[in-house]
């Protein structure tokens, strides 16, 4: 998965679906005036092209590569298929759905009650576990997009953070100096959703 690689259209039935194994997929609507917001992001503990596996034959939004990654691929119709002959599969795709609603849902609380310090540092915190390294391409823009900001607020803290040894930035290339600190630094949100994640790829705690 290459940055910038559009894995899904709008409007365009998507006849694969993909299962990152790392790296971080950008989930975008776009406004009928042009502008564009980021609605989520996918990274090895979910899927892309939900919406095709429920009939949608045309998804309201794209689903963009944004750190470079790899992913499995399945074709739509093979995945359907199985899901109908195995109630585990079924299982775990009706449990990745109530979290993608349940990360959403905490999204939105995150961007109307966290400090955009906190907000930030569980973002960074999110792209470390879904690229698996310390070093990593990640632009303002893309971070600015994430977290529904100005690229030049979002500077102001990264500098500070940088200032303050949790962070390496320099042209684009994100190196995480300081996991621990990052951590004190982010809202509840980002343990919560982690939580939450574990348990949607923990076969263990699958009931049929």
């Amino acid at each position: 998965m290459q940055r910038k690689k559009v894995l899904v259209e709008p409007g365009v039935a998507s006849p694969a679906i993909y299962f990152p194994d790392y790296g971080l997929v950008s989930l975008v609507k776009t406004m009928m005036d042009g502008r564009t917001v980021e609605i989520g992001v996918v990274g090895p503990e979910g899927l892309i092209g939900v919406p095709a596996l429920f009939g949608m034959v045309q998804p309201t939004f794209e689903a963009i590569v944004q750190v470079d990654g790899a992913a499995h691929r399945i074709s739509t119709p093979a995945l359907k298929a199985e899901i109908l002959r195995n109630p585990l599969l079924q299982a775990l795709i009706s449990r990745y759905m109530q979290y993608r609603v349940s990360s959403l849902a905490q999204t939105a609380a995150c961007n109307r009650l966290h400090t955009m310090r906190q907000r930030c540092c569980r973002w960074l915190l999110t792209t470390h576990d879904a690229v698996q390294r310390d070093t990593f391409s990640l632009t303002h823009e893309f971070l600015a997009l994430m977290m529904g900001v100005s690229r030049s607020r979002l500077s102001l803290i990264l500098q500070a953070i940088q200032k303050e040894g949790l962070i390496g930035y320099h042209y684009a290339a994100l190196t995480i100096r300081d996991r621990r600190a990052l951590e004190q630094g982010a809202c509840e949100c980002y343990e919560t959703l982690r939580h939450e994640a574990e348990l949607v790829i923990n076969p263990s705690t699958l009931r049929v």
